[in-house]
């Protein structure tokens, strides 16, 4: 394969891939702002010797991927925003709790993060990024055997002259 088709099968993956990555923080709805799902790009970058498909995406999409724990606790205005965004009210009266206002919600809610983190692996240990990239390399893993099995299969009926009905057995 030349160098521009390898380019370009690597620029559609990389697309695809970067599909797939957005699709799996709507699955687990991780979208608060959008910016991070915004963010979240591919690039092929060709060095002459070796050709290189990178995926590029805000910093804290690593942070909610590994499950880091900040090391200060997240603003509690940003956390307001968030449940303006995701439409979240307060209805006192069905609170056990004893929860006077939006910004002490907020504030326990950003205390939580900092205990614990942002929670969004799934029942497996795996972050959203790692569990696609490994789904990802199991189904490239098959295509791959199949693209090798169809090449060596040209190259062996063009190198022995095989007819057209004569197969050879896949192992």
């Amino acid at each position: 394969m030349n160098r521009k088709k390898l380019k370009r099968r690597l620029s559609g993956y990389g697309g695809s891939l970067v599909t797939k990555l957005k699709g799996s923080l709507k699955k687990r709805n991780n979208i608060a702002f959008g910016k991070l799902i915004n963010s979240i790009e591919s690039k092929v970058e060709d060095y002459g010797s070796r050709i290189s498909l990178s995926v590029k995406m805000n910093n804290y999409g690593w942070f909610i991927n590994k499950n880091y724990k900040p090391s200060k606790m997240p603003p509690v205005d940003l956390i307001l925003a968030w449940m303006d965004r995701k439409g979240i009210k307060m209805d006192r009266s069905k609170s056990k709790y004893k929860l006077r206002t939006r910004k002490q919600v907020a504030y326990l809610i950003a205390r939580k993060i900092q205990k614990v983190g942002f929670a969004t692996y799934n029942e497996h240990g795996i972050g959203w990024f790692d569990l696609v990239i490994e789904q990802e390399m199991i189904r490239l893993r098959n295509k791959a055997s199949e693209d090798l099995y169809k090449a060596l299969r040209e190259m062996t009926i063009n190198t022995l002259g095989l007819e057209g009905g004569q197969e050879f057995e896949r192992y």
